[in-house]
């Protein structure tokens, strides 16, 4: 055999040894316990975080909620400015005081004015449920922010009188507390005077146009004077709502009214103009007569827009409903007497009313100078519904 042929039949086997082996196989078993480890790792990861996430959010939705605060026993703790809300005249007047108040002493006196805002602060009494103290709080006398609302006797010969009404003042040696009642209606209060003695405590915040030995002749505020009065309580900021302007006035009898039946005489031989009303405010006097015209016309005309055609003393259609205006029976020639004002007045500042038959001057059917004593003031009346003796008076929004 030569050198060149080979000494096998040229296929070529590859035989590892025994260390190789065992090297392959530890190799192998390392890799795998890497592989193993690094997926548990992942595995964990992601089941366990939403499980915790999950559990968290459970925890949350089962938890109960906070109860509410507490409400407040003090609701109308800061900065307040009063108004007085009923009566007419002197309806919505605001509380306020002067310097120059009354010649038996010096201490500023709370009176009732207009265009003169004042800020009152109300600091709540601990542990009384709507008691106050109410100190001046008017930013162009920080002299006066440690003297509070309270109320000074009438004296006489230095006997105290307690007849008299006595004197509201502002002193910061007689600190006096006030129960604020809520009326149904928004923003109005009766407030009560809870210090003193007898006959005085317990009394309402109240007012009086005419009082003894005053320096000037203002309207003063006082205890236990026209019933007990409301009043509005609002924010630094705020005024309240003026009533609507009236347009017409709408006048009706109140039972049997004498001279009645020769008005009527007279009203069918010489028309209804015969009738007036004269109206006197602060700042004028005037003269408005009657009309003829339609009270079923001002009632359609006005049913959408004015409320007080609900009040109860509006005057009914002979009992129809609103919609239903046909076929009603023949009306009173007379009654309803609407008057057109001719202007558009604010019924609060009426301060005297005079209804008459102009026929020989044969007879003036009322006279009211005491609106702030037969105001209604419902929602529904608005502050436009006046009861006389004899005569039901209502202003109404119209324009035919």
């Amino acid at each position: 055999m030569s050198e060149l042929e080979p000494i096998d039949d040229g296929v070529r086997r590859y035989r590892p040894g025994l260390v190789i082996l065992l090297s392959a196989l530890v190799l192998a078993g390392a890799a795998w316990f890497i592989f193993q480890a690094v997926a548990s790792k992942q595995g964990t990861t992601e089941e366990e975080t939403p499980v915790i996430e999950i559990a968290k959010i459970e925890e949350e939705i089962r938890a109960p909620a906070p109860p509410p605060p507490p409400p407040s026993i003090h609701p109308l703790e800061g900065k307040r400015r009063l108004f007085l809300a009923d009566g007419c005249r002197y309806r919505f007047h605001e509380l306020t005081f002067t310097r120059e108040f009354s010649e038996q002493h010096d201490f500023p006196g709370a009176i009732l004015r207009e265009d003169d805002p004042c800020l009152w602060n109300f600091v709540g009494v601990p542990e009384k449920e709507d008691v106050y103290r109410i100190f001046c709080a008017d930013p162009n006398y920080p002299d006066l922010h440690e003297k509070n609302l309270t109320y000074t006797r009438v004296f006489d010969d230095g006997l105290p009188q307690d007849t008299l009404p006595p004197y509201l003042t502002l002193r910061e040696d007689d600190p006096c507390e006030w129960k604020v009642r809520e009326l149904s209606e928004k923003d109005q209060y009766e407030l009560y005077c809870l210090s003193g003695s007898e006959p005085f405590t317990g009394k309402s915040l109240g007012w009086v146009a005419e009082q003894e030995e005053l320096l000037h002749d203002d309207i003063t505020t006082t205890l236990g004077e026209n019933g007990n009065p409301s009043w509005f309580i609002l924010e630094e900021d705020q005024k309240p709502t003026f009533p609507r302007r009236a347009s017409h006035l709408i006048v009706m009898p109140r039972g049997e009214v004498e001279g009645l039946a020769e008005s009527r005489e007279d009203f069918e031989e010489n028309g209804i103009e015969i009738f007036r009303a004269i109206i006197e405010t602060a700042d004028d006097e005037f003269t408005r007569v009657a009309a003829k015209l339609s009270h079923v016309e001002l009632v359609k005309a006005i049913r959408d827009t004015d409320p007080v055609i609900d009040h109860k003393n509006f005057p009914a259609l002979a009992n129809f409903s609103l919609p239903d205006l046909t076929d009603l029976p023949e009306p009173d020639p007379l009654f309803p007497l609407i008057i057109p004002l001719k202007v558009a007045l604010h019924p609060h500042l009426i301060h005297e009313l005079t209804i008459q038959n102009t026929d020989f001057w044969k007879n003036t059917w009322e006279n009211l100078d005491d609106f702030q004593s037969l105001l209604d003031e419902s929602d529904v009346a608005d502050g436009r519904v006046y009861q006389g003796e004899k005569f039901t008076y209502i202003f109404v929004s119209w324009e035919p």
